[in-house]
């Protein structure tokens, strides 16, 4: 399935029926990563799946992808969709897409009601898994930098490798095979589309705010080991925040770690 966005196709799957719910890929992933959980809860919801530009079957756009930019895409698609209310999952990067438009909707509710006008469109409920609300740090934001000019001269090399540390060390064995899949899907990502992601990446703002907003209807779902986003300031912002948080063994990749506690776990907070 597809709509268009600023005159690119932009690709996502649907099954289920129910309330909807949108689930967001991160960096080097696309909407094939959500099989299994799709299947798990589109016997009760209507869940909907996106490929991100850069991402999948969606070309790049533009020199750079924001996660505004990504928010606006979401945002079309519930408006192509004509869906009242959403919840979000969004892994990883798929968080900060998340946390953007819920900021953008956020902004749109304040004004609208200032305009004594109903906004068309809100959130429900918000998943982060394996995500933070955080910027990149100074030494996160040198390595995106030095991550762009890697993939301009070893393209293949870098996505093999960008993979492959997203999964624990001592589980790359046991996940082989997850991450052969792993690797051929995100070679589906062009040069542009990696660029332009670690760009907006790179970039990102910080919205803690957002969660401090939504802080009763959101949920992060972090990895014990997790290596790739900084666990101990993402848990204390959610004590901060008074924002849910469910721990769970493994790392970054808990949708194929843990995918039946998962699974558990957003069944039993989507139903809340």
């Amino acid at each position: 399935m597809t709509f268009t966005y600023k005159q690119t196709s932009i690709h996502y799957s649907s099954i289920g029926v129910g309330e909807p719910l949108i689930l967001i890929h991160g960096f080097l992933e696309n909407k094939n990563m959500w099989t299994t959980l799709q299947s798990g809860l589109s016997k009760n919801y209507r869940v909907l799946a996106i490929d991100l530009p850069g991402h999948g079957e969606t070309e790049a756009i533009g020199y750079i992808h924001t996660m505004e930019d990504y928010a606006e895409i979401l945002l079309a698609l519930i408006q192509f969709e004509n869906l009242q209310q959403v919840s979000l999952i969004g892994h990883s990067m798929g968080g900060y897409v998340a946390l953007a438009l819920a900021e953008s909707l956020l902004e749109r509710s304040v004004l609208s009601a200032q305009e004594t006008q109903a906004s068309c469109e809100k959130i429900d409920k918000i998943l982060l898994l394996n995500s933070t609300p955080l910027a990149d740090s100074d030494i996160r934001k040198q390595e995106r930098n030095r991550a762009i000019g890697m993939i301009q001269k070893y393209p293949q090399a870098f996505v093999t490798m960008a993979v492959k540390h997203l999964f624990l060390t001592q589980d790359q064995d046991r996940f082989a095979s997850e991450i052969d899949t792993a690797i051929l899907e995100a070679k589906h990502c062009s040069q542009k589309g990696i660029i332009n992601t670690l760009k907006g990446l790179r970039d990102r703002k910080e919205r803690i705010e957002v969660l401090k907003k939504m802080h009763d209807k959101s949920l992060i779902i972090l990895g014990a080991l997790d290596g790739i986003i900084d666990f101990d300031r993402t848990k204390a912002i959610a004590q901060a925040t008074r924002t849910r948080l469910e721990v769970l063994p493994g790392g970054h990749m808990s949708y194929i770690e843990h995918p039946e506690v998962l699974l558990s776990t957003l069944k039993e907070f989507l139903s809340q």
